[in-house]
């Protein structure tokens, strides 16, 4: 769409993808504001990193992609892991179909790209070291040990109540960490890793940026641009739910 003229572009949302004439002009407006906003829209050649500060100071990094969950989410932990290690920062991340979003204090006014590139050879290493940290690990453990029938319920015609399924697994998953062999454990990071997460793609993704296959535009904006904006309400919406 970025490589055709206005009309054509409409035109080729209305044809192909059955678009009316007023979604496929806010779509095609929506593009241009982005790339008036960063200088470039991200796609399957462009990763663009965003950095501004929200309205406390802080410092937010979104980097923006179309690779999609699986291939950010473990992305995104081990850029937590790199910047915990390395700088000895609170880092916060979170990540989506659209992107990542990293979260820094205000005294980190730098953030070095290799931070963000990270070697292929290292992905496998930072990401089965920082999984079982993570909610999601924790959440996929509850669900694994209510599979294998490790929780229970006390009436067996009543419902137990999320809260207190969440809380029996996490005093199964305390015990449970002792043991790293424990079946559950297993079964749990096989699922993150296999079922999640796409590892293998992660590893193509940074192997072509490293070769400069895919580029990487990094930019400083004011303000969050419009793919940025709607990260951010995803950030919003996970602290307040």
């Amino acid at each position: 769409l970025r490589d055709l003229p206005a009309d054509a572009a409409t035109a080729r949302l209305r044809e192909h993808y059955a678009l009316d004439a007023f979604a496929a002009g806010n779509l095609v407006q929506y593009l241009d504001e982005q790339a008036e906003a960063t200088g470039a829209v991200p796609d399957d050649r462009t990763v663009v990193v965003e950095r501004f500060r929200d309205e406390i100071g802080d410092w937010r990094v979104c980097i923006l992609s179309p690779f999609g969950t699986p291939v950010h989410a473990p992305w995104a932990m081990a850029i937590e892991r790199r910047l915990m290690d390395a700088f000895d920062l609170p880092v916060e991340t979170m990540w989506g179909d659209d992107g990542i979003v990293i979260r820094l204090p205000e005294s980190a006014d730098e953030l070095p790209l290799d931070a963000l590139v990270i070697d292929p050879e290292d992905i496998d290493e930072l990401v089965v070291s920082t999984l079982p940290q993570t909610a999601l690990f924790s959440a996929r453990f509850r669900e694994c040990a209510g599979r294998a029938l490790l929780l229970p319920r006390r009436r067996p015609d009543r419902r137990t109540p999320l809260w207190q399924q969440r809380q029996r697994a996490a005093d199964l998953l305390a015990v449970a960490a002792k043991y790293p062999t424990f079946p559950i454990l297993l079964e749990t990071s096989r699922e993150c890793l296999q079922d999640v997460f796409d590892v293998p793609a992660l590893r193509e993704v940074l192997g072509q940026l490293r070769s400069r296959a895919v580029r990487l535009v990094n930019v400083d904006t004011t303000r969050p641009s419009p793919m940025a904006s709607s990260l951010l309400f995803n950030w919003i919406a996970a602290y307040m739910y």
